[in-house]
């Protein structure tokens, strides 16, 4: 019986150097290095998701409704305490106004936020976090803070400030090229 020859694996350099000619190949315009920190960055945003949404997930939240709550804590504690609508919700995340529609209804569900009629416009909702959507989101700010810094930990301050300082930068380009 034969037994299936086995293919050396390829260092991480030689993987590396075969994808920059696949990208040459495939458009000698492109530029290899603006490949190359799309496929970084996109597999850090997976990284930190799965990070933060580690200690969540024990509470029953995903890092999308975390976020929303936490939108909704910030406003109350620095905002007029008038909630806000799915819509500013949307425009914050930058997420559908659907996809707010579905994890309003849900966290709704579970009691951690509220849905009003506006006050004047009768045709608006507004959104508040319930006093167990307070609670829940207390309990695990200080735990997700730290998490989140955890996977900072690898640069220094300095290079801390200069990342953010480059990703807000590439953030500003992308919303322009966009609109």
């Amino acid at each position: 019986m034969a037994t299936p020859t086995s293919v050396p694996l390829r260092s991480k350099e030689q993987r590396e150097g075969q994808f920059l000619d696949f990208i040459r190949r495939v458009d000698p315009h492109a530029d290899p290095t603006s490949i190359l920190l799309f496929r970084q960055v996109h597999r850090a945003d997976h990284l930190l998701t799965h990070a933060a949404e580690k200690q969540l997930e024990i509470a029953g939240l995903s890092w999308p409704k975390f976020m929303l709550l936490l939108v909704l804590q910030v406003n109350e504690a620095h905002g007029a305490g008038t909630g806000l609508q799915p819509s500013e919700l949307s425009e914050v995340q930058g997420i559908p106004r659907n996809t707010v529609s579905e994890l309003l209804a849900s966290l709704e569900e579970e009691g951690l936020v509220s849905r009003e009629l506006h006050g004047t416009d009768r045709r608006k909702f507004v959104i508040r976090l319930t006093p167990q959507g307070r609670k829940t989101l207390k309990s695990k700010l200080g735990t997700q803070f730290r998490q989140i810094t955890k996977c900072f930990n690898a640069l220094g301050v300095e290079e801390r400030a200069t990342l953010l300082d480059l990703l807000t930068r590439l953030t500003q380009s992308l919303s322009e090229m966009n609109n």
